[in-house]
């Protein structure tokens, strides 16, 4: 599957008050340094945590958030910065937030960089809620993430609201594999992942809507 139809499909539609804010591309989180479970697994979190911090973002901005897919450089879970950047300016982004998860073995601390689409500058980061630090906690903390990158005056800084959703890692796992393959054109396989995401998490709205997409 193209990139661009992938951009397309994970958009969020624009509202009237976005319009008044500025537009945020999100790419896939990185997770250089993180340990205690293959790399591959790391791989596809860090793209679930992506697209929720979309979700996340859009709903708290009326829509001015879209996912992008962007490739890691290399090995190790870092993003390509350049490919991101472009891959935001062609999604109508001005600003480009990356996520970063560190994970020690179920201990993690997440962040976010927001980054001038244009320049490449770091315009601010945003660091997560200290006390969820536990893998487990995932979901709570990248919705937490979002409320603070929100927040953020260069953002937008949209008035505080506070909700949180829970998923187990096993369930955010199977989402990011269900976009990997959907990415690759692979549309059998991530409806397949895409099922065990929905069944470890009802409430993984993200999955659902993804699993519809690709048929499943």
């Amino acid at each position: 599957m193209k990139v661009r139809q992938l951009v397309a499909m994970l958009a969020v539609a624009v509202s009237p008050l976005s319009a008044q804010q500025p537009r945020v591309a999100v790419a896939p989180f990185e997770t250089e340094g993180s340990v205690g479970m293959p790399r591959e697994d790391f791989d596809a979190l860090g793209r679930a945590l992506g697209a929720i911090l979309t979700t996340e973002m859009a709903e708290r901005r009326g829509g001015a958030a879209s996912a992008i897919a962007a490739a890691a450089a290399g090995r190790g879970g870092r993003i390509d910065l350049a490919v991101a950047r472009d891959r935001a300016t062609k999604a109508g982004g001005t600003l480009l937030v990356i996520g970063t998860l560190l994970d020690q073995y179920g201990d993690i601390n997440v962040e976010a960089r927001v980054i001038d689409a244009a320049t490449g500058a770091t315009v601010v980061v945003v660091r997560g809620d200290p006390a969820l630090a536990t893998r487990e906690q995932l979901g709570e903390a990248v919705a937490e993430l979002a409320l603070r990158l929100s927040k953020e005056k260069a953002v937008g800084g949209v008035p505080e609201a506070r909700w949180r959703r829970t998923f187990t890692s096993a369930a955010l796992v199977q989402f990011g594999r269900g976009l990997r393959f959907e990415e690759a054109g692979d549309k059998s396989q991530a409806a397949t992942a895409y099922k065990a995401a929905v069944a470890a998490a009802p409430t993984l709205t993200e999955a659902k809507t993804a699993l519809t997409r690709v048929g499943g």
